[in-house]
């Protein structure tokens, strides 16, 4: 599944300069937009972004009917008047909300010289000038004042859509924190844990280039809208994407796409591990993260499966996240010693040089919801402060086992405590690389 551009998006239309102008030129305004993004694209994804225009300019109550006025002469009333210079700024909204729909440039490009055909051949410059204030930053954007929020929203979107994508696979027996970790990666609970039905297919999981407060979610409809209680509602027998806005303790110069996949040793659905392995063998990916629970290591099921794992992926695609160190107690358990440990079965089954990385996901889900203004319960308010007190201790700190990364004195508490829960060592491990 490979949802379009627009799926990948962000958008945000709260302060769009047409709210403020009187309802009749709204009413118009859209129906200009319409008729020159449906020109070029007309699918579920652009009907989605109209009708978040349509939301933001108009009222419930009225609905534009094209048939009522020739659109030929709507258009040009609106962006060829000679007679109200005035207006000559919606010629330059409108090309930017047309690309801030169809994103595609050659889709761009065409609706520019459809738009040129009502204009004289002194405003089809002007055209030209939107084009490439749009795309190049060398341009000031405060040159057209009046648009410089949209045309850093379409500069962003361009510039994110066109950074390679990094593409991870995630596995895990069941209970071993898989979904908790992926959620802690995306920094909001979009992925099923165990306590919810857990996931029984495919989900691709797409990153977007800036914070909207808009979760998109395709299953056999399209919605950009959703949230969390829609995703978790779905019965998830299909394919599932979703993109939503990654929260990360450092820029990166990648878009990413997490591909969850349901536990492999299922008792409820032994389909399960057969949707995971034939995804582990057929996707494209760079990495394939493999999470261990540290409080159940050396089953049968999962030596089992290990061996599987290196029989059919590349030892140099492989990383081990060793989950649910906080769980052990410095009286009876001892981390470094299970790191070692496990990195011996690890050689044993045949892997060479295996990485490893300890972690809490459950603290790096809590310290990253907390930081990015997410809600938290009275609950996971008390285990966060639990959480912070504990990792703080010596015998919890998992920094030391991550090369090149170190504590310093001027962190704040967010960086600090994903160091020392593995979090920031984990993702600087993923995302600060090469291709």
């Amino acid at each position: 599944m490979k949802p379009n551009l627009q799926f990948k998006s962000s958008l945000i239309l709260d302060n769009h300069p047409m709210k403020c102008v009187n309802p009749k030129m709204k009413i118009h305004y859209y129906m200009v937009l319409e008729y020159f993004v449906k020109q070029f694209e007309d699918n579920e994804y652009t009907n989605f972004r109209l009708n978040e225009y349509r939301d933001i300019l108009l009222e419930d109550s009225q609905k534009p009917d094209v048939t009522n006025i020739p659109i030929d002469n709507l258009i040009r009333s609106m962006l060829n008047c000679t007679l109200k210079p005035w207006k000559k700024k919606y010629r330059y909204l409108i090309m930017c909300d047309i690309a801030l729909i169809l994103l595609d440039e050659i889709n761009i490009q065409k609706a520019a010289d459809s738009m040129k055909l009502f204009l004289s051949k002194g405003k089809q410059k002007q055209i030209d000038v939107v084009l490439s204030v749009l795309k190049n930053d060398k341009f000031d954007k405060n040159s057209i004042n009046f648009a410089a929020d949209l045309i850093e929203q379409y500069r962003n979107n361009y510039h994110f859509l066109k950074r390679p994508e990094l593409r991870f696979i995630v596995t895990a027996n069941m209970s071993a924190g898989k979904t908790t970790l992926v959620n802690a990666l995306i920094g909001k609970s979009l992925a099923r844990t165990s306590q919810e039905a857990c996931t029984g297919n495919i989900c691709y999981i797409y990153n977007k280039p800036f914070e909207d407060n808009h979760i998109h979610f395709e299953t056999s409809q399209v919605n950009l809208d959703a949230d969390v209680s829609d995703i978790k509602s779905v019965n998830w027998t299909s394919v599932t994407s979703t993109a939503a806005y990654f929260s990360h303790l450092s820029e990166h110069k990648f878009r990413i796409c997490i591909i969850d996949t349901p536990g492999v040793n299922s008792t409820l659905n032994k389909k399960h591990g057969e949707i995971t392995r034939e995804a582990i063998k057929d996707e494209s990916y760079h990495k394939l993260i493999y999470v261990l629970n540290a409080n159940k290591l050396g089953t049968d099921e999962e030596i089992k499966y290990l061996k599987w794992i290196s029989e059919n992926v590349s030892m140099d695609k492989i990383i081990f996240v060793l989950n649910k160190l906080d769980d052990f107690k410095s009286t009876e358990d001892d981390i470094e010693a299970s790191i070692k440990g496990v990195r011996n079965d690890l050689l044993n089954l045949g892997y060479e040089n295996p990485i490893i990385c300890p972690l809490s996901a459950y603290f790096a889900l809590l310290i990253k919801l907390k930081h990015e203004g997410g809600k938290l319960t009275e609950d996971e308010e008390d285990e966060y402060v639990l959480y912070t007190k504990k990792f703080s201790r010596p015998f919890y700190n998992l920094l030391k086992y991550y090369e090149g990364i170190e504590g310093d004195i001027n962190d704040d508490e967010m960086i600090s405590m994903s160091k020392k829960c593995g979090l920031y060592g984990l993702e600087n491990m993923l995302f600060g690389g090469e291709l």
